[in-house]
C-alpha cells in the first residue's frame, strides 16, 4: 500500500527520489508559522525523512502531506483557530491530543485508508506526538472556518456550516470513497518543485478533495439533522466587537474602561455582545485569559504560577479550580498529557 501510492504516470520514481530530504524542526515551525506551533526539541535536529509536500493554497486553506519517516521522537504544539482538519491516511500510525482526549490515526487493519476529521469551533491546542522509526503516508486539508463562510452565500449553507460547527473537538472517521483517495493521490504525486501549471492544478484538486470530503462527512448520521441551537456566521461588527475586546484583554482594565475606548455605554456593550455570543463580557473575558494560559503552560513552557497571574488570579488555588471548572482538567493533569507518552 505504502509504495502503490506512488505508482502515476506523471511522476517517476527518480523523480520522486530526488525530493526526498531531511526536515528540521526549524522548518516545521516556518511552515506552520501562521499557527504559532512550537515543539519540544531543544536542538535543530532532523525530525522527518522523506518527501513533504507543504501548500498554503489561499488565506486559510492549509494542504500538506508525505511520504515520511519519523527520526525522533518528539512533541509539538500548535494553537489551531475555528476549522475542519480533515486527514486522509493511507500508512502508518498518527498520535495526537486535542480537547483533552487522545487520538490515534491509522493502522487499522479493517479499513485500509482511512479518512477522518477534527471539528474545532474555537482556538484549541493541538499537540502531535512524533514516534521515531514510525513510516507516515498521509495528507491533511486544513479549511478554517472564516475561508469557508466567505465562501457560502446563501442562507442554507450557511446554516450547512454552522451545523458542522456546531460541536467543539469532535472527530468522526470512516473508510473514504474512491474518489476521495484517488484525489489525494493525484495531489501527492505534484512534485513540490512543479512548475506553475502543477501547482495550479494542485490547488484545484486541493479543493476538489476538500469538497468530497466535506460531503462525506455531510452524509454520515450524526449530520442528517440541523441543530436549532447553532449559530449562523458572526457579523462583521460583532466581529470587530469580540476583536478590540480581544485585544484589550492582557490590560487590567475594567468593563467601564472596555466599553469607554469603544465609546459605548457598559450597558449597550453588554447587551450587543450577549446577544450576539450568548455570554457576559465578564465571562468571555474570563473564558478567553484561561484559554491564554493554558496556551502557555504548553506552547511557552509558563509555569502554573505564572499562567494563574496571565488569566489574571492572584491565588493559583483560584486558576486552578477556575481552569478544571472550564476544561475538566486541572493544569498539571493538561501539563502531563501534554508529554509523549
Amino acid at each position: 500500500m505504502f509504495d502503490s501510492l506512488w505508482q502515476s504516470k506523471r511522476v517517476s520514481e527518480v523523480e520522486m527520489n530526488r525530493t526526498e530530504k531531511p526536515i528540521k524542526s526549524s522548518d516545521l515551525r516556518h511552515w506552520f508559522s501562521r499557527y504559532s506551533a512550537v515543539s519540544n526539541q531543544t536542538h535543530d535536529d532532523v525530525v522527518l525523512e522523506g518527501v513533504f509536500h507543504h501548500n498554503l493554497n489561499c488565506d486559510g486553506l492549509a494542504v500538506h502531506g508525505g511520504k515520511l519517516v519519523e527520526m525522533q521522537d518528539f512533541t509539538s504544539f500548535v494553537e489551531l483557530p475555528a476549522a475542519l482538519s480533515f486527514n486522509i491516511v493511507f500508512e502508518g500510525q498518527v498520535d495526537f491530543s486535542i480537547g483533552q482526549r487522545n487520538y490515534q490515526l491509522g493502522n487499522n487493519p479493517d479499513v485500509p485508508v482511512e479518512c477522518s476529521v477534527i471539528i474545532i469551533n474555537q482556538p484549541e491546542v493541538l499537540i502531535r506526538h512524533f514516534r521515531k522509526g514510525m513510516r507516515v503516508c498521509k495528507v491533511n486539508l486544513f479549511a478554517e472556518r472564516h475561508w469557508l463562510e466567505k465562501r457560502a452565500n446563501i442562507p442554507s449553507e450557511k446554516q450547512r456550516l454552522a451545523r458542522l460547527f456546531a460541536q467543539h473537538a469532535a472527530f468522526h472517521y470512516w473508510q473514504p470513497s474512491a474518489q476521495i483517495i484517488d484525489l489525494a493521490r493525484r495531489l501527492m504525486a505534484i512534485n513540490e518543485e512543479a512548475s506553475l501549471r502543477e501547482r495550479l492544478r494542485a490547488e484545484s484538486i486541493s479543493i476538489d478533495l476538500l469538497a468530497c470530503c466535506m460531503q462525506e462527512l455531510e452524509a454520515k448520521p450524526a449530520f442528517s439533522t440541523p441543530t436549532t441551537k447553532s449559530r449562523i456566521a458572526e457579523s462583521a461588527s460583532h466581529k470587530k466587537l469580540k476583536q478590540k475586546i480581544d485585544d484589550m484583554l492582557l490590560q487590567p482594565l475594567s468593563l467601564n474602561d472596555m466599553a469607554g475606548s469603544m465609546g459605548l455605554s457598559i450597558s449597550t456593550l453588554q447587551r450587543k455582545f450577549k446577544s450576539a455570543y450568548g455570554v457576559t463580557v465578564n465571562s468571555y473575558c474570563r473564558q478567553r485569559r484561561l484559554d491564554m494560559a493554558k496556551k502557555a503552560l504548553i506552547m511557552e513552557g509558563k509555569s502554573i504560577g505564572e499562567a494563574a497571574y496571565l488569566a489574571g488570579y492572584n491565588h493559583p488555588s483560584n486558576f486552578i479550580a477556575a481552569f478544571k471548572k472550564r476544561f475538566s482538567i486541572t493544569p498539571s493533569e493538561f501539563i502531563n498529557m501534554s508529554r509523549s507518552p
